[in-house]
């Protein structure tokens, strides 16, 4: 398997993310993504061409199988290391989340797999997103949700800002909550207690359809 920098790790495990999303990554999405300047991106991407990682078209571009690999095998260390440290040390989402960014790189295939079994092979990360392997997660915005209805939170999306809110407001995966909509405004019942989230946040929360 061929050896990558940990910033092409990085760069690798976006297209994957962004090409599941929406079928392509463009040269755009990841200077967004990673704040860095079009050179600094367009040296990475020509290094994972050159390699046999991604292909190049007129759509965008996409992983290759071999890249696919890395990919998921980095986003499964990700979130095996997020549950390790949620389910067994304790910590909170969001250490959680960032520390998983580091060990992601470091873990060797025998002791992540040895993780996983202690583990009893979890389905997601603590943020209900799929690990590689074990099917998919898939739900429909909070936002979209009818007024009245009851709906188990699926998915929430792994950026600090929204996890510190959901988890202030009890959205955590696998929490049955009730919607009531009034007007633009959107409220849930959480355990007794109603709350407005705000839409921004409702549209990265994701409930089942």
């Amino acid at each position: 398997m061929v050896e990558l920098s940990e910033p092409l790790e990085n760069y690798l495990k976006e297209i994957y993310e962004i090409e599941t999303q929406r079928g392509h990554a463009k040269v755009s999405d990841l200077i967004v993504a990673f704040s860095v300047s079009p050179g600094t991106i367009s040296k990475a991407i020509s290094r994972l061409e050159f390699l046999g990682l991604i292909v190049r078209d007129r759509k965008g571009i996409r992983l290759t199988p071999e890249g696919k690999q890395l990919a998921e095998r980095l986003i499964r260390s990700h979130r095996l290391s997020e549950r390790l440290l949620t389910d067994v040390l304790g910590l909170d989402w969001i250490r959680a989340h960032e520390i998983a960014h580091k060990l992601e790189h470091i873990w060797p295939n025998d002791v992540l797999d040895r993780i996983d079994a202690v583990l009893g092979f979890p389905s997601t990360c603590p943020h209900g997103h799929p690990i590689p392997g074990r099917g998919e997660v898939k739900g429909t915005p909070l936002s979209q949700a009818q007024s009245g209805s009851y709906k188990v939170v699926m998915i929430v999306k792994e950026e600090e800002w929204i996890l510190r809110e959901a988890e202030k407001m009890g959205l955590i995966p696998g929490r049955t909550i009730s919607v009531k909509k009034e007007g633009d405004k959107i409220f849930v019942m959480v355990d007794g207690n109603l709350v407005e989230v705000p839409r921004a946040l409702a549209e990265q929360v994701m409930v089942n359809a």
